[in-house]
């Protein structure tokens, strides 16, 4: 792997997946602007949009240099890889075209780098307090703080607040490939896991992140990405599988499927519901009493409701 010591980054890029953000790029690269220490280079990738998002980006007045590249939809992972390894600066900062960085988001993240590494400690990747905000008016905080080694947790979850809070060394990412651009879900886990077997973790405990939550997310598109929460499942089982025990896969498993259980509850797909139940319980009897019984409630309403409309 890499070399123990790496030196105090001196150059950052700022890399933004966008497929038809038209709507929102505007303001997510005027947050870069306004930075107190701004990116030494933005490259913002076009996946295929087909609004004119682009065009926007291409007569966009920045303080920085910006780059636009084109590709056909090939989804976040190929986008993201594509701005990487384009990159030449030493540290990478990922940005979702409809998320805003709050201005001393960088100079807060930079600065706990260099104080870190002066210490002694591998940093691999750092990132920051998000609050997510939802069309609807609803307010999320996502405040999980790391300290160092913390593998072991993204058994259980995805620990990072949201990708559009990550910092992360350029060499760090390349020396493992990148995305996996077969997966176009849960990607990212994929890859903090990844990095959290090798270097330290940590975060900026502040709300240095808006993010905004539209139609594309999961909640509003549960069958649209369930396929792909599958695949993340296989592939992180075929890397991971063999280290966890018996009860930390059977864990795994049913709270990957239990996220889109209560998306597809939510949004009242019944017939959905109980077939995700049913794959649960396929693969472990302790659905019945995981995560507080919730899944299995969630199940019986949609059972009882699935059988009122038929009769």
């Amino acid at each position: 792997m890499l070399n123990e010591s790496s030196p105090v980054p001196s150059s950052v890029c700022v890399i933004i997946p966008m497929y038809n953000s038209a709507g929102s790029i505007r303001q997510t690269l005027d947050s870069l602007n306004d930075q107190t220490r701004r990116p030494d280079h933005v490259i913002v990738i076009d996946d295929g949009s087909s609004d004119d998002g682009a065009q926007i980006v291409e007569h966009y007045a920045a303080s920085f240099p910006l780059t636009l590249l084109r590709q056909a939809n090939e989804g976040p992972a190929s986008a993201r890889n594509h701005g990487v390894f384009k990159a030449e600066e030493t540290f990478i900062a990922f940005l979702d075209a409809d998320d805003q960085w709050h201005p001393q988001k960088l100079e807060k993240q930079l600065q706990l780098y260099d104080e870190l590494t002066r210490k002694g400690h591998k940093v691999g990747l750092i990132d920051c307090y998000q609050m997510s905000e939802f069309s609807d008016g609803r307010r999320e905080l996502e405040d999980r703080l790391k300290t160092g080694n913390h593998f072991e947790d993204f058994i259980h979850e995805n620990v990072i607040n949201g990708t559009s809070g990550v910092v992360v060394l350029r060499e760090v990412i390349t020396a493992l490939g990148g995305f996996d651009q077969s997966l176009r879900y849960a990607e990212d886990r994929l890859l903090w896991t990844r990095i959290a077997e090798h270097w330290e973790i940590h975060t900026v405990p502040q709300v240095l992140i808006q993010r905004g939550v539209n139609i594309g997310n999961i909640t509003a598109q549960p069958r649209k990405y369930y396929p792909h929460k599958l695949k993340f499942i296989e592939r992180y089982l075929e890397r991971y599988g063999a280290r966890l025990s018996k009860q930390q896969r059977i864990h795994f498993v049913l709270a990957n499927h239990a996220d889109f259980l209560g998306a597809f509850s939510r949004r009242g797909d019944h017939v959905q519901v109980i077939q995700v139940f049913h794959r649960m319980l396929r693969h472990s009897w302790q659905t019945l009493i995981c995560f507080n019984g919730k899944p299995t409630l969630r199940y019986l309403y949609a059972l009882t409701k699935t059988l009122r409309k038929a009769s």
